[in-house]
C-alpha cells in the first residue's frame, strides 16, 4: 500500500474488474477518457492482462478510502529513458475533481512518480470536454504546454486536447 493523507493506493485485483467496467462505462467517467465504446468484461480482462503481464510502461493502482475501492490512478506511457509519464486518474463520484480525495490521490501518485521512480516530468492530456479536469491540474501546479486541435469527436462535435505537465523540481510535496 502507498498511503496518502486520506486515501491509499493498492494494486488492482482481478476482482475489481467488474466494478471498473461499470465505472468506465458511466458518462461522467467516459467523457474524460480516450474510450469511445462501451466496455465489456472481455475488454476489462484484456486491459488487466496488458498492464500486469506485457506492459512495463504502465503502473495502475486502485484508490482506497475506508477500505473501499473509489477509483483508479496510475502512470501510463512511462518513458524510462527520458524519465516521464502520463498520469491517469478517475474517481467514481460526480464532480470528483473538487474533492480532497482527488488532490490527495494526485499528490500521492506524484510523490510516487518523482520519489520512488525518479521520474523527471509528469504530464496529463485533458480533453476540453472536462474543464473541471483542467482546473484541477492547474490547482495542482501543472503548467499548460499546448493543445492538439480537434482531437476528440464526442457529442457530434470536435474537441481540443490540452497538455499540462509538472517537473520534479516544481513539485512541492504538500
Amino acid at each position: 500500500m502507498i498511503n496518502g493523507k486520506s486515501i491509499s493506493l493498492r494494486s488492482l485485483e482481478f476482482e475489481d474488474l467488474k466494478k471498473l467496467r461499470d465505472w468506465r462505462n458511466m458518462e461522467h467517467v467516459k467523457k474524460s477518457t480516450r474510450e469511445y465504446r462501451l466496455l465489456n468484461m472481455i475488454d476489462q480482462k484484456n486491459w488487466f492482462e496488458s498492464i500486469h503481464v506485457s506492459s512495463p510502461n504502465v503502473i495502475m493502482f486502485g484508490i482506497i478510502k475506508n477500505n473501499k475501492l473509489i477509483g483508479v490512478t496510475g502512470l501510463t506511457y512511462i518513458d524510462w529513458k527520458n524519465r516521464h509519464s502520463e498520469i491517469s486518474i478517475y474517481i467514481n463520484k460526480k464532480n470528483w475533481q473538487k474533492t480532497s480525495d482527488a488532490k490527495d490521490t494526485l499528490l500521492t501518485i506524484m510523490k510516487y512518480g518523482f520519489g520512488e521512480l525518479n521520474l523527471h516530468r509528469l504530464w496529463v492530456e485533458i480533453f476540453e470536454t472536462t474543464p473541471e479536469n483542467i482546473l484541477l491540474f492547474k490547482k495542482m501546479n501543472f503548467v499548460y504546454e499546448g493543445a492538439s486541435r480537434q482531437k476528440l469527436w464526442r457529442n457530434n462535435k470536435w474537441w481540443n486536447s490540452q497538455f499540462h505537465s509538472i517537473l520534479s523540481k516544481e513539485f512541492k510535496n504538500k
